[in-house]
């Protein structure tokens, strides 16, 4: 019973860590389909990033859970400097690198409490393999935490190797031309292919397309959502810029339909960009306006709740 415990919490910290979910020097395995990079530091230090740790302070069960991390395991997610996520696409299978924020030494602690536990080194790494999920110990604050073996070896690989693949690429080109707080990037059709939820008339439209990165950032005055769709073809990209450049004006058709709608659409802004066969759209909405509709949210929540 105290092995499947362990076992189960340390799957579930892999799980919490990947959803919480900067970018370091590790370059993705060839297999990776999707990658999730958090530069935390630049999260803390941003308007949106201060204004979200403020509003947890007073959400009781998001708070317990982040102690618990911290207690349990020492994982602190307040101190973590960046989060580094990715996988093939296939369900249940993934890989999640943390700097900052990590008790090394309490975690290997807790980790010898498993009486299954597969403790073994690879590239010069000290890791610990259960039932679910594997760990490495990459420094005294730094750790990898993956599915399975296979995977926790193919990113200490890449950590030291030089691996590389398109979608990375792909990121990092965009990624220079703006300081992300947030990166999402995926190859939408071997990703849908991979959990397999894909329809046939999907993936005629998938199949023009390579890859597509979303960027949170912001300005002083704004947060920022930046897409960038990558073609196969200039055709396709040209079709798709001028699909971009017509939503404010099919927007526009709807005014009035919805009040909601219409007051989101009143403080936001569309812009539209194109390098060959890369298109990309950014929405911009104030932060005043961000927090203001936060702040609405949560006080309807507290009424519902009979709170106030």
């Amino acid at each position: 019973m105290k092995t499947k415990i362990i076992s189960f919490i340390f799957y579930y910290l892999f799980i919490s860590i990947s959803i919480s979910v900067g970018k370091s020097e590790v370059r993705m395995p060839t297999h990776v389909n999707w990658v999730i990079t958090v530069d935390m530091k630049s999260f803390h230090d941003s308007r949106i990033g201060k204004f979200i740790m403020e509003k947890i302070k007073y959400a009781p069960n998001i708070n317990q859970k982040m102690e618990g991390l911290k207690n349990a395991f020492g994982v602190d997610l307040k101190e973590m400097r960046e989060i580094y996520a990715y996988g093939s696409g296939e369900k249940d299978k993934g890989t999640a690198i943390l700097h900052g924020g990590i008790n090394s030494k309490q975690l290997e602690g807790f980790a010898s409490l498993n009486d299954k536990v597969e403790i073994d080194e690879y590239q010069n790494t000290k890791t610990y393999t259960f039932q679910k999920g594997t760990l490495g110990i990459l420094s005294k604050d730094s750790v990898v935490v993956a599915s399975n073996k296979e995977l926790l070896q193919e990113s200490l690989k890449s950590i030291s190797g030089d691996k590389n693949n398109a979608l990375q690429t792909f990121l990092d080109s965009v990624e220079k031309k703006q300081d992300a707080i947030i990166s999402i990037g995926a190859n939408l059709l071997k990703v849908s292919k991979l959990e397999k939820k894909i329809k046939p008339e999907q993936e005629i439209i998938l199949k023009k397309f390579k890859n597509i990165v979303i960027i949170l950032d912001e300005t002083e005055d704004h947060i920022r959502i930046s897409s960038f769709l990558q073609a196969t073809k200039s055709e396709t990209a040209n079709h798709l810029e001028n699909i971009f450049r017509s939503w404010p004006s099919l927007l526009a058709l709807i005014k009035g339909a919805n009040e909601e709608l219409d007051e989101v659409m009143k403080n936001v802004e569309f812009s539209v960009s194109r390098d060959g066969k890369t298109v990309g759209i950014a929405t911009q909405i104030s932060h005043a306006f961000f927090e203001s509709k936060v702040e609405e949210e949560l006080d309807k929540k507290k009424i519902r709740k009979g709170s106030i």
